[in-house]
């Protein structure tokens, strides 16, 4: 087995913090005037939808992705990695579908155990996000996936 080798610079890093002071501190101010836990619920919602990305991403490039976070978001970096418009629009749509499907999951097991705060947080933060990122702007999802249209 050989061991991991360090990255030759903090860019090549699969997680890295743009403006990391002030991401940390508008994140530890947000959870602590987070009572009803919303923003829990939504970091939450955020880190499955973009571990939607990652899954389409390993299948789809077979490399090591970057996810830089920052005070507007979690966003995956292709690294230069230059993919077809179908498996780019694949790759996009990964990350909604994510949240739809667990939305989806989410009624149906309230629908099986009985509904609850927390679960409808769950589905609402869900369906909200996924619907968000399918608008066609920039930066967002629904910008890569309306593109090649």
């Amino acid at each position: 087995m050989t061991p991991p080798r360090p990255w030759k610079t903090p860019h090549d890093a699969p997680v890295r913090l743009r403006a990391p002071l002030v991401t940390l501190f508008l994140l530890a101010l947000s959870l602590l005037y987070d009572h009803m836990g919303v923003l829990r619920w939504g970091l939450l919602c955020a880190a499955l939808h973009e571990a939607g990305h990652l899954i389409a991403w390993a299948i789809l490039v077979r490399q090591c992705p970057r996810l830089e976070i920052s005070p507007t978001g979690i966003c995956l970096c292709m690294r230069g990695v230059a993919l077809p418009p179908a498996r780019e629009r694949l790759l996009a749509a990964a990350g909604p579908l994510t949240n739809f499907l667990l939305c989806a999951a989410g009624v149906a097991f309230m629908e099986w155990q009985g509904y609850s705060y927390s679960g409808y947080w769950f589905v609402s933060a869900n369906l909200l996000l996924g619907t968000f990122n399918l608008l066609p702007l920039p930066g967002l999802d629904g910008a890569r996936i309306f593109s090649f249209v």
